[in-house]
């Protein structure tokens, strides 16, 4: 996962419970269309030929959230929707076109009578016209297989033109990546200016004028430390993130222990030591020779990770960053390969993931015994590293 949105993900993510504020009017169902224009950012040796701007059309459906679930309030009221967007990327003939599906988050703030302005993030998955295939469109190296995941960030200004109707502008990045599930994988950033139209779904007279009726719910906000454990397996194409093609996906086995404390009830930190064994590392390590002794031990990584999490009832969105304390082979291969640059180095440092947990109890009411499942995307300094999915639990 190349580029840099994974910093404008966690940052616009910040801004949305600094920035957000509470609605008391009833909240009403709106559609948005838009229509954008920008260039996919070319961030790789060999990148293909961009001949033409970029485009993007987006239909989104959303919903504000009135309070009624208790992490309404603690997230200041959101608004909730699924975009539908579609678009091409500069390269009709190598790159083709895209459509992709998201989930999206919004906090809107007023700005006076007319004004308002939010931050939004998206989450999905899309599909690609004309992904990599090694004889009829090898120059297509940015995308490797024809479905792939989806996320952006948008920071978005509208103004009221009527009771129905907003018009919006937006600035925001588009990135897609299968997270190194097959290869090429170098993965598109995809800067964006939008302009459209928002029309807010008629209320009936009724609900108009009855109050909406706020939860009053006490969240759960604990100060004990708590213990979790957790165990995982991902799957990766083994190889840089242009190749090579068409090899086997490898299995990666996870496993970790962690603490975690909660500062606000939908706020928690965490802290812990996890370990991994990768298959498609010990094959290239026996087939290639790599090393003459502990070839297994070799096979695997250990990390100090920390970790934030946003909670929101039984769901979660987690982010870590880490420090590897064991990673001979990704070092040893950059010093067999001469490769010195400063990137590199810190990849073989740093690794870093973003996932989704759904936890079997509400965690407005529970904040232990708790088992959890959850799929992530592991990364080393940005770059996709695997997909892993697991299961855990908090004592």
């Amino acid at each position: 996962m190349q580029g840099s949105w994974r910093s404008i993900f966690v940052t616009v993510l910040a801004v949305f419970f600094i920035a957000g504020t509470s609605f008391s009017q009833i909240p009403k169902d709106a559609m948005e269309l838009t229509f954008g224009k920008g260039k996919v950012v070319d961030n790789y040796p060999d990148f293909p030929d961009l001949n033409s701007q970029a485009y993007n059309f987006s239909l989104n459906f959303s919903r504000h959230y009135d309070g009624k679930a208790p992490w309404h309030r603690n997230y200041n009221y959101p608004r909730m929707g699924i975009s539908l967007n579609s678009g091409s990327m500069g390269n009709k003939s190598v790159l083709g076109y895209y459509v992709g599906v998201m989930s999206e988050m919004t906090f809107e703030r007023r700005l006076g009578e007319a004004w308002f302005w939010a931050p939004r993030l998206s989450l999905g998955g899309g599909w690609f016209s004309q992904p990599y295939d090694e004889e009829t469109n090898p120059e297509n190296i940015i995308i490797g297989s024809q479905f792939t995941f989806f996320a952006g960030a948008e920071a978005l200004l509208g103004r009221k033109i009527s009771k129905q109707f907003d018009v919006i502008g937006k600035v925001g990045i588009l990135h897609a990546s299968n997270s190194h599930f097959k290869l090429p994988n170098v993965g598109m950033n995809l800067p964006l200016v939008s302009l459209g139209i928002r029309y807010k779904l008629p209320v009936n007279k009724e609900s108009e004028t009855t109050s909406v009726k706020r939860d009053t719910a006490r969240l759960v906000n604990p100060k004990k430390i708590r213990f979790h454990t957790r165990v995982a397996l991902g799957v990766n194409e083994f190889g840089a993130s242009t190749g090579p093609v068409n090899g086997p996906k490898y299995p990666v086995y996870l496993a970790g222990v962690f603490v975690s404390k909660m500062f606000s009830p939908v706020n928690k930190v965490t802290a812990g030591v996890e370990g991994w064994y990768s298959k498609g590392v010990n094959d290239f390590i026996t087939s290639q020779e790599f090393y003459d002794e502990d070839q297994t031990k070799k096979s695997c990584s250990a990390a100090i990770t920390f970790g934030h999490e946003f909670l929101m009832g039984h769901f979660g969105l987690i982010t870590t960053l880490g420090i590897y304390i064991y990673n001979p082979f990704y070092k040893d291969k950059l010093e067999a390969n001469d490769i010195d640059g400063f990137k590199d180095h810190l990849k073989s440092i740093i690794p870093a993931r973003l996932g989704f947990q759904y936890y079997l109890k509400n965690t407005n009411f529970t904040s232990q015994n708790n088992l959890f499942v959850g799929v992530y995307i592991k990364t080393n300094f940005g770059q996709a590293d695997f997909l892993e999915s697991g299961v855990g639990y908090m004592f």
